[in-house]
């Protein structure tokens, strides 16, 4: 209001906030997606990781979009070390950081760094693990009765 500008871009505090609020909701997507495929998913309210099929953990992290001074757009992702999951979701926001704009399905035994930086094409060995909606991770926790299984 007095005309100050300050010398750095603050606009990702309340970024920061949205996607702290957007994030109980892609969770909430994911068990009901396992759910619907027969799975059983269910978040540790102290970890907030992801028990799926009492046979692996996940962790979701959403992963703010910025733009660097050449107009490239990055996202750096931050993989839980504490927790150790045995997958981390990371959910790539849009330019806006309103939506996804895609998902990385990080093994933790592939990711040997902290922290990732990332951007729109990152090469094969970290866009193998890049897919366009969490269609492929609900797909893998699918059940199927050992009688459709097993037919000859």
């Amino acid at each position: 209001m007095i005309g100050y500008e300050p010398e750095r871009d603050y606009r990702y505090v309340e970024i920061n906030r949205a996607l702290r609020q957007a994030h109980p909701g892609i969770v909430a997507r994911i068990l009901d997606g396992v759910a619907e495929r027969g799975g059983q998913a269910v978040q540790d309210p102290e970890t907030d990781l992801i028990r799926i099929n009492d046979e692996f953990t996940a962790s979701v992290v959403l992963a703010r979009c910025f733009e660097t001074q050449g107009g490239s757009l990055r996202w750096r992702i931050r993989l839980d070390t504490g927790l150790v999951p045995d997958i981390t979701i990371a959910v790539r926001m849009d330019e806006l950081n309103e939506a996804p704009r895609d998902y990385y399905l990080l093994p933790s035994i592939d990711m040997t760094m902290a922290k990732l930086r990332l951007a729109e094409q990152n090469g094969l060995s970290l866009d193998a693990y890049r897919f366009e909606t969490l269609d492929y991770l609900i797909d893998m926790v699918w059940r199927v009765p050992v009688s459709e299984s097993v037919r000859c």
